[in-house]
């Protein structure tokens, strides 16, 4: 547990980095350090529709519309923070699998945005 925690951790923290190197800065409103992350693509349309572009050709096959093989994530409640460590670490004892080398950061936030847009199917 204490080896996934960390590992867990470490691709955070190796996210806020990046992100903050690029100049997006992953923290709430309040930018302070000690909050979860936060999307910085929500409620962008470019963000949206590049999103909607990966959930189709990456989410779709298990997610569908409202839910397949997957949950639907449409109807989703995790926080942004947990959102992405779910799709870049994948969730162990199911079928989501690992997007980590697959997607970038940004990319994951652009589906999320997406998701959390109203510009579903």
């Amino acid at each position: 547990m204490a080896v996934r925690l960390t590992f867990r951790f470490g691709i955070l923290a190796a996210c806020n980095l990046l992100c903050l190197m690029s100049g997006l800065l992953l923290r709430s409103p309040a930018g302070r350090a000690d909050e979860a992350l936060t999307n910085p693509f929500l409620g962008q349309p470019e963000a949206i529709a590049a999103g909607k572009d990966i959930y189709r050709s990456k989410c779709l096959v298990c997610h569908q519309h409202a839910g397949g093989r997957g949950p639907n994530l449409f109807a989703t409640n995790l926080s942004d923070e947990r959102f992405l460590e779910t799709v870049i670490n994948g969730r162990k004892g199911t079928l989501m699998p690992a997007f980590g080398l697959r997607l970038s950061i940004d990319e994951v936030w652009q589906v999320h945005a997406f998701i959390k847009s109203t510009d579903h199917y």
